[in-house]
């Protein structure tokens, strides 16, 4: 039986996907809405992590960007593939997981590579060290996030769980990872958000739409 709400919403009891390009656009742009609000100053208060020392919130680690980027991944899912609540909240709860370890893979990355005696004591090595941590810190920052959200999509969705469905996800995000040492070089989070949850989110379409016959 459907549930009365579905009727009122006009939403078909049985999840169906989109083509898989129209999949990919409305994700990348669902993707590119949720980073704009990820962007914005955080109306949470600040939380101060000790291992590493870091201060989540504060306005280049905004937490309501994981919590954006989450909700609106759990509610692709939920309308297109599984109307089971619990498991879209899952996928939710990892993609926020996904982001919190992303920032403390690029933070122990940065610190790492920064405090190091890398390039010696040639001229420029400070400033050597300090590019090479923000780039390996979002590449390697962009790979933790894509694959805890990849993980927590294919709890809802079994197609995710393929490695030629996951495996995109990942190198996606770890690619469009790089973008951290521009957006910290012109202190413009934005330049990161974007390009990320757009990207990962049009990939995690791809992986959806892989076979639509597949059952979740």
């Amino acid at each position: 039986m459907t549930p009365a709400y579905l009727h009122i919403l006009h939403i078909d009891a049985r999840p169906k996907l989109p083509s898989r390009t129209r999949a990919m656009a409305i994700m990348a742009a669902l993707g590119v809405g949720s980073a704009l609000i990820s962007s914005l100053p955080s109306p949470l208060p600040d939380i101060r992590l000790s291992d590493p020392d870091i201060l989540i919130n504060a306005r280049a680690v905004p937490l309501h960007a994981g919590i954006a980027f989450g909700a609106m991944v759990a509610g692709v899912l939920w309308l297109w593939v599984n109307r089971d609540p619990v498991k879209c909240l899952l996928a939710m709860m990892l993609t926020l997981a996904g982001w919190l370890a992303a920032v403390n893979t690029a933070n122990d990355v940065i610190n790492t590579i920064q405090g190091s005696s890398l390039f010696g004591t040639i001229e420029g090595a400070k400033v050597y060290r300090e590019m090479l941590g923000w780039l390996i810190g979002g590449l390697l920052a962009g790979a933790v996030g894509a694959g805890l959200t990849a993980f927590g999509s294919g709890i809802a969705a079994t197609a995710i769980r393929r490695p030629e469905a996951w495996m995109p996800i990942v190198v996606v995000g770890a690619i469009a990872g790089l973008l951290l040492y521009p957006a910290a070089l012109l202190d413009a989070i934005v330049l990161l958000f974007v390009p990320w949850q757009a990207a990962v989110a049009a990939a995690i379409a791809f992986g959806l739409t892989w076979q639509n016959d597949v059952r979740n």
